[in-house]
Order: structure tokens, then sequence, then C-alpha cells
């Protein structure tokens, strides 16, 4: 992983996104999100939604919860931790 960048020590450009796990809804995403912010792993979200426009879509193929590669198996123990299924 590449240290430092223009925006300080947290740039990751090098470091692919990956997959932690797929919730039904937005709301459980976010308490994941928050959680892991808690333990300072950086999370992210992301669903099929169309923008926001059709929330529907999301019920069909949930949400996912991504984080930095160098972070998944930090994450995969605070989703065990949490009784949590994993990806």
């Amino acid at each position: 992983m590449r240290q430092g960048g223009k925006q300080g020590g947290d740039h990751r450009n090098d470091e692919a996104i990956v997959e932690l796990t797929r919730v039904p809804t937005q709301i459980e995403a976010n308490a994941i999100i928050a959680e892991l912010a808690g333990k300072k792993i950086k999370a992210m979200s992301g669903s099929d939604d169309a923008g926001g426009w059709r929330p529907q879509l999301a019920y069909a193929n949930g949400v996912r919860v991504l984080v930095f590669e160098d972070d998944l198996e930090a994450a995969q123990r605070v989703l065990r931790d949490l009784s949590l299924p994993e990806q």
C-alpha cells in the first residue's frame, strides 16, 4: 500500500475497494459503517437504486458495505464480533 498522498496520509489510490458484506437496507449498512468507523476502519455503502430514484431496487440486490482491501480482515473480525454474516 502506498503511504501519503496529496491530501494527507490517508489517500489510497492504489488500493482496491472490496465488498465486506451485503445487507437488506441502507439503515443496516449505516449501522455497520458506524461500528467500523468506531474501530478506525473506513467504509462506505453502495446500492443499485438508480441514484436514490428507485429505492425498491436496493431491496432486490441489497446494500453493499465496502472497505479498503487492506482493512478487510479487520472489518471481518468486527462483523464476527457483532455476529453478522460476512460475504
